[in-house]
């Protein structure tokens, strides 16, 4: 059974730091409605184009689905 993407963004949390991925993992930690479940592009990139507090991080989430796939 494959991780789902939250589990994934999730090991990059680190509220000090300032690199992309870790500013992703930090936003989608504390997004209480991400759905965490998901393993779904689509669910995932609707959720987060439908949300203000992702709209600097969009490109950010390309790449690091791009890294979740290579890593699954």
């Amino acid at each position: 059974m494959q991780p789902t993407f939250y589990a994934y963004i999730c090991r990059f949390v680190d509220y000090h730091a300032k690199d992309p991925m870790s500013r992703l993992a930090n936003a989608v930690h504390q997004d209480i409605a991400f759905p965490k479940q998901s393993c779904d592009f689509d669910e995932i990139s609707r959720h987060m184009e439908q949300s203000a507090h992702y709209s600097k991080l969009l490109s950010i989430f390309d790449d690091a689905w791009q890294k979740y796939q290579y890593s699954i």
